[in-house]
């Protein structure tokens, strides 16, 4: 059934207009191209459609209209989409009177988890206010100031089992609502209790400032664990939200610098120290969609993990990500003795030391290379060759081969080792040990881009002959009249095949998006061939093996008649 608010919103939003804000694009005949924001890759396979309104990615296999993308860039749900992006385009939704608790069911179950989320913030707040414990806690012993308390929405989860349920259930709310929220969990009887107790909470935003989740933290030390995190639900994917975001992101802007550190109380010490750009992940290690994430904001990026080995090696990990996507962080060093940020934001020095460290950070490759000679006996060979092969790690992951090039010369520089040698090195290191770690990062990637091209192959034949878009490409040629009159008699051997409801205008609005995706790759490949016999040529190539499949089994189909099967042999010598 159509809907005349998106039927709307869609055909005043230009799409090109709106992927450009997000999305490097250049034109690519009749049709824009860039490297697609949803995966890293090197050559460009995101294809943008202004005629048909459309965005297809051919490595990974996004695609759809500029609703589809809003929502995906985002990482908002449908109805949120709607909302923005109505907004952006001046539509007013309430003259539409639509119902939009039915504009879809999972938005419906996402907005009830949100609801949930955002009356249990309200319960915890309310509990934070009559806890001289928990006040205390955070106000003497952590020494956070009131108004950042209630700036960042901190609360206090009771030592009781039933009274956040209780008053949950009295809201409507069913037992397995709260069980999904990550809110209950169940005993061994089937009793449901509450998940956070006796514990200070950090609610978790989503990019539109919606609660989705808590983190909760122990407030008697006895207790394990030490943190306690929701489970991901339908509204809370760890991966693509980050801690602090929705309160640094202004500041982010405005500053055009983003700190990533381990976690809640190290993001209040950026702030206690009037540095407001931090961000944490929320119970799960760095993703790519974390760094796609911060690029939207800024790619001047500060790592800042604890002064200890984990942290050492959390800054190692995290560095391979953001130089995949063609980022490259600082390390920030804090001063000896200070394990965390959030330490160092409670000495009455702590600001100006801070200022001093955030100056002298060090770019990420140098910073691990002092990390690591500060560790190592460099007079050992075995640890000298440990410091090499990790740096080599490092610089695989850079795409860029410049970049590349120039911290091999850094690195050798640093050794006292000649160029030469060290890319000698380098070369023979890429080719064993580092072809693995190349391999481990393309494989899964290349394996779904095979799978889905073989799985499109048929129905990329079936646009060639789809509201006449072989004639576009080959006008009167002969070679196109053959291919047609060859497919037509094919279409007839199986009159319900997606081959026919194509020659007969059939399809549904399904198949037509499909098609219509398919196009702009096809477009994609044969717009920059000028000749029409030079397009006939790479048309005939791609098809040809499925031409000849289609052949085979329409010449044994009892639907065309022994005058039909002849002129399938006449045509096919023609190819």
């Amino acid at each position: 059934m159509a809907n005349p608010l998106i039927d709307d919103l869609l055909a005043s939003t230009d799409i090109v207009e709106l992927i450009s804000r997000y999305v490097p694009l250049k034109r690519a005949g009749s049709n824009f191209s860039g490297c697609c924001p949803f995966h890293n890759e090197k050559t460009p396979s995101f294809m943008v459609s202004p005629t048909k309104q459309i965005f297809k990615c051919f490595g990974c296999g996004k695609g759809g209209n500029a609703l589809t993308f809003f929502q995906e860039i985002e990482k908002i749900d449908f109805r949120d989409a709607v909302k923005e992006l109505a907004k952006t385009q001046h539509i007013d939704i309430e003259k539409y009177n639509l119902n939009t608790q039915k504009i879809s069911d999972e938005s419906d179950q996402k907005a009830k988890l949100k609801r949930m989320h955002s009356l249990t913030q309200q319960f915890f707040l309310a509990q934070l206010k009559e806890s001289t414990q928990a006040l205390d806690y955070l106000t003497t012993h952590r020494k956070l100031s009131k108004n950042l308390i209630e700036e960042y929405g901190i609360g206090y989860a009771p030592d009781k089992h039933y009274q956040l349920i209780q008053l949950l259930r009295e809201k409507g709310f069913t037992d397995n609502d709260l069980l999904e929220a990550s809110l209950a969990k169940k005993n061994a009887n089937g009793e449901i209790y509450a998940f956070f107790r006796n514990r200070i909470t950090f609610p978790i935003y989503d990019t539109m400032g919606n609660i989705v989740g808590f983190s909760a933290r122990v407030l008697n030390p006895e207790d394990k664990p030490k943190y306690l995190n929701s489970a991901e639900h339908k509204a809370f994917e760890k991966s693509k939200l980050l801690y602090g975001l929705n309160f640094a992101k202004n500041y982010i802007r405005e500053q055009q610098k983003l700190i990533v550190v381990e976690g809640q109380m190290d993001v209040l010490g950026l702030a206690k120290l009037e540095t407001p750009v931090g961000v944490a992940t929320s119970g799960t290690a760095l993703s790519q969609d974390h760094i796609k994430l911060m690029k939207r904001y800024t790619e001047n990026i500060f790592l800042l993990f604890d002064n200890d080995n984990a942290g050492h090696q959390a800054t190692l990990r995290a560095l391979k990500l953001f130089y995949q996507q063609n980022m490259f962080p600082k390390i920030i060093k804090l001063p000896e003795g200070f394990k965390d940020v959030d330490e160092l934001s409670n000495t009455p020095e702590g600001k100006s030391a801070f200022e001093t460290c955030l100056m002298n950070a060090q770019d990420g490759f140098l910073g691990i290379y002092h990390q690591m000679r500060s560790e190592l006996d460099m007079t050992s060979p075995i640890d000298k060759q440990k410091l090499i092969n990790t740096l080599f790690e490092l610089i695989i992951s850079v795409n860029s081969l410049t970049i590349q090039e120039h911290y091999k010369q850094l690195l050798a520089e640093k050794l006292g080792f000649a160029f030469e040698i060290l890319d000698a090195q380098f070369k023979r290191y890429k080719t064993t040990d580092g072809k693995l770690i190349l391999n481990q990062q393309n494989r899964q990637q290349q394996q779904e881009n095979t799978d889905r091209y073989q799985l499109h192959r048929d129905e990329l034949v079936v646009s060639l002959f789809y509201q006449g878009a072989l004639e576009k490409y080959l006008g009167d040629f002969q070679g196109a009249t053959t291919l047609f009159d060859i497919i037509t008699i094919i279409g007839a051997s199986k009159p319900d095949s997606l081959l026919a409801q194509a020659l007969n205008n059939k399809l549904t609005p399904e198949q037509i998006s499909s098609l219509n995706e398919l196009g702009m790759w096809r477009d994609a490949q044969l717009e920059e061939h000028q000749t029409t016999e030079k397009r006939y040529q790479i048309i005939l190539q791609a098809i040809l093996p499925i031409l000849q499949k289609w052949l085979q089994l329409a010449l044994k189909h009892s639907a065309l008649s022994a005058e039909q099967k002849r002129q399938l042999l006449e045509l096919r010598k023609k190819l």
